[in-house]
């Protein structure tokens, strides 16, 4: 019998909070591991991550960056070929909401601390391009006393705010100091995450042209919430051939897939708690692809388990656990977002939740369907709350694509909708 785990190691077994950052955590995504291994090793060549909401995007982006520092344990895992470790000076940056577009991107990839800017402050060349920009910056950087129109200065000589150099030369001539101190053989690596939350990041796109052509060692990796690189940088003209074979579409993962998450989970407590076949297999059903919510029941199922003394989860406490992270507002945004679209109306959860039901493989939802199931529950009337649902009122959690055919905007809240229980009980 394993011995009996901590409640810390049992908390962490699943772990819907954060990215997966280790590689024997990693499951599946073989092809898209492949595919950015191949797109670090060109010159000149960026990668973009794309995908909804909880599909593994930056998790995927983390190992990446791993591989890109030399660790090739998830290559030798998946049974990718490789000839050498890589050597890329690899940073991350998040954007969350607070980005306005890309000059202001690229002036806090300059000054944020874990970004450029640590690397900046030993390298002369790459320091005196961005003091001489803006001597603020330098002062954010460096701690040096400046302010804004010359009237302190980092150096003897009063300077302007900003030179004749722009933003994005002053980035540039930054990329190529540190790529010419050799700190890292292959180059630099850049990931930007959440980057659908920029308000306005058009020009990114000439921008990266022009580094893959100045800088060809400097490479962006790109990740955000978007069906296509199009929808991601809002720009459209010759946007593919920034990424040239290089743009990961993150689909939902394959049932196997999901199995691993699960099987890695039960491995980290020693399989002191596991669920059983039938358990595994609904876990995986309410997933429809998306490891967050395999993480996130998971997460939930064991810790409930665990305080009971339960070593096999079964089908029953799966259900019994969806229930309590729908009481407790285990994700407040999912379920706020859920609780909005509902509102106190029991007619227009049962079309919400019918056309979850019908939605397909390629998200569309036929109306004609979902009005058969939401007429069972003694909704006559369903094309009116379609309506609410593609309101704002309502979360304007649908989109119309054509005329009968509508689609969630968010393919994991669809996911959600089908394996919350309901807040108000069906007719009969």
């Amino acid at each position: 019998m394993a011995d009996k785990p901590s409640l810390y190691e049992v908390e962490n077994a699943f772990q819907p909070a954060k990215e997966v950052t280790a590689v024997e955590r990693f499951a599946g995504r073989r092809t898209e591991v492949e595919d950015g291994y191949y797109g670090l090793l060109g010159d000149g060549v960026n990668i973009a991550i794309v995908g909804n909401r909880g599909v593994g995007k930056t998790s995927l982006s983390r190992q990446l960056e791993i591989t890109a520092s030399g660790d090739n344990g998830l290559l030798d895992h998946l049974e990718i070929g490789h000839d050498r470790p890589l050597d890329f000076l690899s940073v991350y940056f998040a954007c969350g909401n607070r980005v306005t577009d890309f000059g202001d991107l690229l002036e806090r990839l300059l000054t944020t601390s874990n970004c450029l800017g640590d690397w900046i402050y030993d390298i002369p060349g790459a320091k005196k391009e961005v003091v001489s920009y803006a001597p603020e910056i330098g002062a954010k950087l460096f701690g040096l006393e400046a302010k804004l129109g010359g009237e302190k200065a980092t150096e003897q000589e009063s300077r302007p705010a900003v030179n004749s150099h722009s933003i994005d030369t002053v980035f540039t001539n930054v990329c190529h100091a540190i790529v010419e101190e050799r700190i890292a053989k292959d180059g630099l690596l850049i990931i930007v995450d959440e980057f659908d939350q920029i308000n306005d990041p058009s020009g990114m796109a000439g921008f990266m042209k022009s580094l893959a052509t100045n800088v060809p060692r400097a490479k962006f990796c790109l990740v955000g919430v978007a069906q296509d690189i199009q929808n991601l940088m809002k720009e459209h003209e010759s946007v593919d051939r920034l990424f040239s074979g290089s743009i990961i579409r993150v689909h939902p993962m394959e049932p196997v897939e999901l199995r691993e998450i699960i099987r890695i989970a039960e491995a980290e407590i020693d399989s002191f708690i596991t669920f059983d076949e039938e358990a595994t297999d609904s876990l995986i059903a309410l997933a429809q692809g998306h490891p967050y919510m395999v993480h996130l029941i998971g997460k939930y199922a064991f810790r409930a388990a665990y305080q009971r003394g339960v070593k096999i989860i079964d089908r029953s406490a799966v259900q019994e656990t969806l229930k309590s992270i729908a009481e407790r507002g285990a994700d407040p945004v999912l379920e706020g977002r859920y609780k909005k679209a509902v509102g106190s109306s029991r007619q227009r959860e049962s079309v919400l939740r019918a056309l979850a039901q019908v939605r397909r493989e390629d998200g569309e939802c036929w109306t004609t369907d979902a009005y058969k199931i939401a007429l069972e529950d003694e909704v006559d009337n369903a094309s009116q709350f379609v309506g609410h649902l593609v309101a704002d009122d309502y979360g304007s959690e649908l989109e119309k694509v054509r005329e009968r055919y509508y689609r969630f905007r968010d393919s994991l809240f669809a996911t959600y909708v089908l394996a919350r229980p309901r807040l108000y009980s069906p007719v009969g």
